[in-house]
């Protein structure tokens, strides 16, 4: 790994070798007594651990989100001159036109690493102001110095975090200086083992410079099938009839949609991101968020007709419909809750040590469901009873049961998934193997021969089963969030706030298709991420005018 300066009246340096993409040590760039300011602030205003919100294998910082036009304004003013003028974003067509930067997110979040706290290796989400607005570098301010703290340096990783190999660039915190990096790099906040670190975190946007003024027009032709679109992420996709389905994301909306990608409508209610969908009979949906809220929706009216308020003690990350009507959900306060068809609460399921991802219907009114913890739990709900524990030592993030019931197959943050099967009375463990680079997002059964899974590392994959072979490959512009099966093509969303059909077309994947060998999409991510093709991408040279 490259030398690092250690003044803070150093020039600004890349730390990472030729070919990456671009990343920008600026020391000096708030005074001390500036840095010891901030610090103080956000102590007074008081932290908050992160484990409500996220998940404890990605980080377990204390954490703070103040919004600030003001510090945003005198941040901009300093950043003049200090960044490249333009560059290419993720959800931009290779052929386009770089865009231009634009301003800093107000959006600021202090970090605070004690002793025992990290953050594990990821990528940075992109912050959608709209389609033709949004961010593509990380703004991360050191407040503190590595002396006050052994280890807490930032580490940069070539690949994700499925068999990661040693980082290629270490930068240590230094009071004052300012980072700033492609939000597609790979990184890691190093675990601290004693004393105390402090960060400011926000994000540097630009805008299309051929942006029509219109908020909902998206920046890739090829990519308008459903608009207007989310602001933000999509993370989760249901069907509400063969013709009709409902996303939900960042932007706290869910939107109805045709499959021929009209918008229906949008039912507007959660404050926060909605992280679970469950089709209900009667034309009704229920929807889970951050919020810590149930929903239940007239999805034809767009009426909210009841509203848990407080349905966890923490963020609400799964729901399915089950018997009669009635809903189960999951969350990050390690409980399964379970409620009538009226949204009135029936009792809970305890036994996690860890969030519950993901809930999925099993026969005879049983329940499955998938946690932090590594295990996967059987539950009778009549009986408020765990029937089976299949146990595993790395966090789930999803399962899915198959039509039969005799078949579950869960993903790990880690990339792997398990095939489990019911025999003889008996849950057995199958095989495991490695689908994804990264952390795998969703797992869903498609038929009774096809699986998908999505994944960090932006791609796709269907699976041909029982055997477990890679029928299909769809590589994305950023993280994949989930899959819907709808009549015989299939429906993938994604971080970068597209809804898009696998193949293109809603007719790919007919069942005739499914011994066939495996095929890939146009690989539209390897484009964007090869600096070679996109030279905006790499560090700029000395002579760029970007060195103060």
């Amino acid at each position: 790994m490259p030398d690092m300066p250690t003044s803070p009246d150093a020039a600004p340096y890349f730390p990472l070798p030729d070919g990456y993409p671009f990343c920008k040590v600026i020391p000096g760039f708030l005074s001390p007594q500036e840095c010891a300011g901030l610090v103080a602030e956000s102590e007074e205003r008081g932290f908050a651990r992160a484990d409500s919100d996220y998940p404890p294998s990605y980080r377990n910082n204390d954490r703070q989100v103040l919004d600030s036009p003001e510090l945003a304004s005198r941040m901009w003013q300093r950043l003049q001159g200090l960044l490249p003028p333009t560059m290419q974003p993720a959800t931009a067509a290779p052929s386009q036109a770089p865009w231009t930067l634009d301003s800093i997110n107000e959006r600021f979040r202090f970090c605070r690493y004690r002793a025992g706290q990290r953050f594990e290796i990821h990528q940075d989400g992109v912050h959608h102001r709209s389609r033709t607005r949004q961010s593509c570098l990380t703004f991360l301010l050191y407040l503190s110095d590595g002396d006050a703290c052994e280890g807490g340096d930032t580490l940069f990783y070539d690949a994700g975090p499925a068999g990661a190999a040693p980082p290629v660039a270490r930068v240590r915190p230094r009071a004052g200086s300012l980072m700033v990096f492609d939000h597609r790099l790979w990184h890691a906040g190093e675990q601290v083992a004693s004393g105390i670190k402090y960060i400011l975190r926000s994000d540097v946007l630009y805008r299309d410079p051929g942006d029509p003024g219109d908020p909902g027009a998206s920046p890739h032709p090829a990519l308008r099938t459903f608009e207007p679109g989310h602001q933000g992420y999509v993370w989760t996709l249901e069907a509400l009839d063969d013709d009709t389905f409902a996303s939900g994301g960042r932007d706290t909306s869910i939107r109805v949609w045709r499959r021929d990608g009209s918008l229906l409508g949008a039912l507007q209610g959660h404050t926060r991101s909605v992280l679970g969908l469950a089709r209900l009979p009667g034309g009704r949906l229920a929807s889970v968020s951050r919020d810590r809220s149930l929903r239940i929706w007239d999805w034809r009216s767009g009426s909210c007709v009841q509203a848990v308020e407080q349905a966890h003690a923490a963020a609400v990350l799964g729901v399915i419909g089950l018997e009669a009507g009635a809903i189960a959900t999951s969350g990050a306060d390690r409980v399964i809750q379970l409620w009538d068809a009226h949204g009135g609460h029936h009792g809970s399921l305890a036994g996690h040590r860890g969030w519950v991802w993901c809930l999925d219907r099993m026969p005879d009114g049983l329940l499955a469901s998938a946690s932090e913890d590594g295990a996967v739990r059987i539950w009778d709900p009549a009986r408020a009873a765990c029937l089976h524990v299949l146990p595993g030592d790395v966090a789930l993030r999803a399962l899915a049961v198959s039509g039969c019931g005799r078949c579950i197959v869960t993903a790990n943050i880690q990339g792997e998934l398990t095939v489990w099967e019911h025999l003889r009375g008996a849950w057995t463990r199958q095989r495991s193997f490695r689908a994804h680079q990264a952390a795998a997002r969703r797992v869903r059964w498609l038929s009774g021969t096809r699986l998908a899974s999505a994944g960090e590392d932006n791609r796709t994959l269907l699976w041909t089963m029982p055997g477990g072979r890679q029928a299909y490959v769809e590589p994305s512009l950023n993280f994949t969030t989930d899959i819907l099966a709808m009549g015989s093509g299939i429906l993938g969303c994604s971080y970068d706030g597209q809804i898009r059909w696998l193949g293109g077309t809603d007719h790919s994947f007919d069942e005739e298709h499914e011994d066939e060998p495996s095929k890939q999409a146009p690989d539209r991510r390897s484009r964007l991420a090869d600096p070679a093709q996109h030279p905006e991408l790499r560090r700029p040279l000395p002579d760029a005018g970007l060195r103060r």
